[in-house]
């Protein structure tokens, strides 16, 4: 994934010609437009001119010179993120707070760069006068510069990002820090001595499997590797060894970084309250070909949305993946599930190295589910299930086992059917019990059965079997009720759904519905069922010739499975399920003149 990235960024960087610079230079995380603070200094003059506040304009990003750095402590450049201060019980707290907020924003990122790099040896007698100068200013005059800032900002929405620097005016003319050579100059030996810090030489790099002069193990291009932790530290836990872990060379690591900003722009996607990132990585092929797929993932317009409504896996307007399935396999596919919190980062799922025809695989699977059902089928019928383990939780807390059956899908790994069935016997219990959308949720997990079976993901028992009346029904949903025991419960369900038609029918009720005991029921209460079913259609003078066949064959498969079935209760009722929800198939074989269907419905 890591040599994907790089060699995304390094076709950024070659296409726009960026250098080393251009690379190093971030966008602040802005999600709904941000603000820009200016200290505004005079240097010729010696006094402060007052402080400016404008919109940020991602246009000047090369006058900012933002990049970001650590929590404590100065960034490479003389610009910082203002945070936001927390409310307080009334206004005179919540002024205080932001004053505060300030304080600690100008002293520790602002005033305390100028501290640092004023008296920087790399710097010439020139240069360290001109920041010694800048310094001074904002030292004097720090109490009317907070009062100023806080004055400007206070109005402005905690949902709007805000950047503190300085503009600085020199011969009659206002200055960025970017328009200075000193400010760029400090950023790239910042970063330099970075990777020179925990470094060795003539090492083979991780990325590109070169020998390179120089590698180094501090390049955190992502947030979920560290070197500050014990755990991440090899060689006896001596940090100066830590290279030894994830030595990239200085060219892998700008590489990385552009990657990383493009992937973070341009190919992120939404994935049922989840997000990914789709990285591809070519084969074989050439530059152009790298250009072409870029850009289709980048700019899904250049395929027709309309067209490909129906093909989608992913239920999301941006979901191309059909259009790679027709590619060959010259190129793979990375899904990146990354969950961000705050400033740290945590791989929740990373499935590599997709091939074209696995996914042309898994549509084949998917136009087979939806010729069965004749409805659209994606991701979203397996989310259904695998979201909430109670309805009333705010949040999503099954993401871990979505993911997995996710992963399974597109690596071709088994699963577990019973596992499968807990899950969904747990939301349709819920449907059943409340009166919600049982019949949905119970076809929802037959297409799930069905797409798994078809990518070969689950497997049944299955036993030589008599011809069956029923026999099409069954054969439809490809091998899932080939035993007696199955075929069994599940005709059992089609005629309890019969009888409970049959007294919604007469009475507007259904009472033997608490005899089913919420689909908690085990093997005992199945094999007593049916009898009380017969008995019941009886009593209503309903026990006719169609659904005496159907409990007839129950009959049969019921006898056939004999005891002990070791089927948990979650298999039990989920069969059973399907045949109350199948009910409409069953009576059209054995009702099959319209009259007699009509008077059953």
């Amino acid at each position: 994934m890591l040599s994907a990235i790089r060699e995304i960024g390094k076709w950024q960087i070659n296409k726009i010609g960026k250098k080393d610079l251009d690379v190093l230079i971030k966008e602040p995380n802005f999600k709904d437009g941000g603000k820009i603070v200016f200290i505004k200094i005079d240097i010729d003059k010696g006094i402060l001119d007052g402080v400016e506040l404008a919109d940020y304009d991602s246009s000047k990003s090369h006058k900012y010179l933002f990049r970001g750095g650590v929590s404590q402590g100065p960034n490479p450049t003389p610009i910082a993120n203002i945070i936001n201060a927390k409310k307080g019980k009334d206004e005179a707290e919540t002024n205080n707070n932001l004053e505060k907020q300030l304080v600690k924003t100008f002293d520790g990122k602002i005033l305390k760069w100028f501290d640092k790099y004023s008296v920087s040896k790399t710097l010439s007698k020139e240069e360290k006068g001109f920041l010694e100068k800048i310094k001074n200013i904002l030292s004097k005059n720090k109490e009317q510069i907070i009062r100023n800032i806080q004055s400007l900002t206070k109005d402005i929405s905690k949902k709007k990002g805000k950047l503190l620097t300085v503009k600085i005016k020199d011969n009659d003319k206002w200055f960025y820090i970017g328009d200075f050579e000193i400010f760029k100059n400090l950023l790239q030996a910042t970063e330099s001595e970075k990777i020179t810090g925990i470094s060795t030489n003539n090492k083979i790099c991780s990325i590109c499997a070169q020998q390179k002069s120089l590698v180094s193990g501090d390049v955190s291009v992502f947030k979920f590797y560290t070197i500050d932790k014990p755990g991440f530290i090899t060689g006896g836990f001596v940090e100066s060894l830590a290279w030894k872990n994830f030595p990239v060379c200085p060219e892998c690591k700008l590489g990385l970084e552009e990657g990383r900003r493009f992937v973070d722009s341009n190919l992120n996607f939404k994935f049922y309250g989840l997000n990914y990132s789709l990285i591809p990585r070519l084969l074989m092929g050439n530059e152009n070909m790298l250009d072409e797929i870029i850009g289709i993932l980048s700019d899904t317009t250049k395929i027709s949305l309309k067209e490909r409504v129906k093909k989608r896996i992913m239920n999301n307007e941006d979901d191309i993946l059909e259009y790679f399935s027709e590619k060959k396999d010259i190129l793979t596919l990375d899904f990146l599930f990354l969950q961000k919190k705050q400033s740290a980062e945590r791989i929740l799922l990373l499935i590599e190295d997709v091939f074209p025809s696995r996914i042309r695989k898994i549509f084949k699977a998917k136009e087979y589910v939806e010729n069965v059902f004749n409805e659209d089928f994606n991701f979203g019928k397996i989310r259904t299930f695998f979201s909430k383990s109670d309805a009333g939780k705010r949040e999503s807390d099954l993401n871990k086992y979505f993911l997995e059956i996710v992963d399974s899908v597109f690596k071709g790994k088994k699963l577990d059917s019973s596992f499968l069935t807990k899950f969904f016997m747990s939301v349709i219990r819920g449907e059943f019990v409340n009166d919600g959308y049982f019949s949905f949720r119970v076809k929802d997990a037959l297409m799930n059965i069905l797409f798994f079976k078809n990518l070969g993901l689950i497997t049944f028992e299955e036993e030589n079997m008599e011809e069956s009346l029923f026999k099409n029904v069954f054969c439809k949903y490809g091998n899932s009720f080939i035993t007696p025991v199955k075929r069994g419960i599940f005709l059992l369900g089609s005629l309890t759904q019969l009888l409970l038609n049959k007294q919604w029918s007469d009475r507007s009720a259904k009472p033997f519905i608490k005899k089913l005991k919420s689909l908690k029921m085990d093997e005992k209460d199945i094999k007593g069922l049916l009898p009380q079913v017969q008995n019941k259609l009886e009593e209503y003078d309903s026990f006719d010739k169609g659904k005496r066949i159907i409990a007839s064959e129950a009959s049969k498969y019921l006898l056939e499975a004999g005891n002990n079935w070791k089927m948990s209760v979650d298999e039990i009722n989920f069969y059973f399920a399907c045949g109350m929800n199948l009910v409409d198939e069953m009576a059209n074989i054995v009702y099959p003149k319209m009259e007699e269907k009509k008077e059953e419905k």
